[in-house]
C-alpha cells in the first residue's frame, strides 16, 4: 500500500530542539513528490497517533498536554487540549478494548486514559501511578518512567516502565474509562524497558539500557523471557548506543538504534527453533533514529539530530539501504502514515 498523507512531529525549541510542531505533507501518487502543505505550530509533539477522522500528539512539556486536531480537507483544524495526567508524556496510542486515548507520561511515571473525542473540551486524564522502584543504572532508573503502551490481543494494555526494569499489564474500563493494574512482570536488571512490539503470538520488548531484544511469550501464568539477543554486534565500534523504536513486518524485525545510528534487522536464524537473530546492521541515514515507519518497500527514518526524515529502500531480503530521499525538518521525532 502506498500513502499519499504523511505527519512528522518533532521537538521544538521548548527542549532544544528545531521544530516548528506537526508537518503535514500529501502527494497525488507513488511516483509524486512529497510536499509540505501545512505546519501545526506546537510545544514538543513527540509522538502522534490517528484515530477516524482525527490525529492526536503528546505535548513532552513539564505541563504534559493531548493535543487534538480534526483533518478537514486534508489539514488539521485545531479541536482540543486536555492534560496527559503527568510531566513529559512520550507516548499515545488508540486502545480498541475501550475506545480511549491512553497515554505513557514519562518522568511523571503515570499512565493515563482520555476520551477519543477530539472536540470534547472537557476530557479528563483518568491516572494511574506506577508503583515506586528504581533499577540498578542510577543516572537513568531513580524513579518508575512510562515510556511505552501497546494492546494486548486479549484487550488488556502492556506500560513499559524504564525506570524499574517492568511492565505493567493494565485494564481500562470500557464505560468509566478508569484504568487498573491486572499484572506486573519483571525484566532483567538494568535492561530499560522501551517499546513493545508483537511478533506473532510473542512479545517484543527492546531494552534501551542493555541494548537487547527480548522475546517473551505468554501463558496462563503471565509473561516470561525465552530468549533476549544483542541488537547489535558490539565488537563493532560504536558506543553510547540506546535501541529505540522496534517495528515487525511479516518475519523481520527492524530496530533503531541511537549512538550508532543503525536499523539492526533481525529474522529467523533457525528453522528449527525460529529464534531470532541479526541479519544486518545498517546506517539510518541520519543521525539519532528516535522512529520509523514503513510505507510499502520504504522505510521512513525520523533521524532527530540530523534534521531529517530518511527514505531507505528495501532490497529483497528487506535489509535498508542507502536513502533515495532525505525530508528536511526539524528534529524530527515520529513518522506516521494516513
Amino acid at each position: 500500500m502506498t500513502s499519499t498523507r504523511l505527519y512528522v512531529s518533532g521537538y521544538t525549541p521548548t527542549s532544544g530542539g528545531k521544530g516548528s510542531g506537526i508537518t503535514v505533507f500529501d502527494r497525488a501518487s507513488a511516483d509524486s513528490a512529497w510536499r509540505a502543505v501545512q505546519v501545526v505550530e506546537a510545544d514538543d509533539p513527540s509522538f502522534l497517533v490517528l484515530t477516524e477522522g482525527a490525529l492526536h500528539a503528546v505535548s513532552e512539556t513539564t505541563e504534559g498536554r493531548v493535543l487534538s486536531y480534526t483533518v478537514s480537507a486534508g489539514e488539521l483544524v485545531a479541536s482540543s487540549v486536555a492534560a496527559s495526567g503527568g510531566a513529559a508524556p512520550c507516548h499515545i496510542v488508540h486502545d480498541p478494548a475501550s475506545g480511549a486515548l491512553v497515554v505513557a507520561n514519562y518522568t511523571a511515571g503515570t499512565f493515563a486514559v482520555l476520551a477519543a473525542e477530539p472536540s470534547d473540551p472537557a476530557r479528563v486524564a483518568r491516572v494511574l501511578a506506577l508503583p515506586v522502584g528504581r533499577g540498578p543504572v542510577l543516572d537513568r532508573q531513580g524513579e518508575p518512567h512510562a515510556h511505552n503502551i501497546t494492546p494486548t490481543p486479549w484487550g488488556t494494555l502492556l506500560v513499559s516502565d524504564l525506570g524499574t526494569d517492568r511492565f505493567y499489564e493494565v485494564r481500562v474500563d470500557p464505560v468509566t474509562l478508569e484504568p487498573s493494574f491486572v499484572a506486573v512482570h519483571a525484566m532483567p536488571a538494568g535492561s530499560g524497558p522501551r517499546h513493545f512490539a508483537w511478533y506473532g503470538s510473542q512479545l517484543l520488548l527492546t531494552g534501551e539500557l542493555d541494548g537487547r531484544l527480548h522475546v517473551l511469550s505468554h501463558s496462563d501464568s503471565g509473561f516470561a523471557v525465552d530468549y533476549s539477543v544483542a541488537a547489535y554486534d558490539t565488537a563493532v565500534a560504536g558506543g553510547g548506543a540506546l535501541l529505540s523504536h522496534v517495528v515487525v513486518s511479516d518475519t523481520l524485525v527492524y530496530v533503531g538504534v541511537r549512538g550508532r545510528d543503525t536499523i539492526t534487522v533481525l529474522g529467523p536464524t533457525s528453522a528449527a527453533d525460529g529464534r531470532l537473530g541479526v541479519i544486518a546492521e545498517v546506517p539510518c541515514g541520519g543521525s539519532w533514529p528516535r522512529h520509523f515507519a514503513f510505507d510499502d518497500r520504504l522505510l521512513y527514518v525520523a533521524n532527530q539530530l540530523s534534521d531529517t526524515v530518511s527514505v531507505l529502500p528495501l532490497d529483497a531480503a528487506g535489509v535498508p539501504g542507502a536513502p533515495v530521499l532525505q525530508i528536511e525538518l526539524g528534529s524530527p521525532a515520529c513518522v506516521v502514515f494516513a
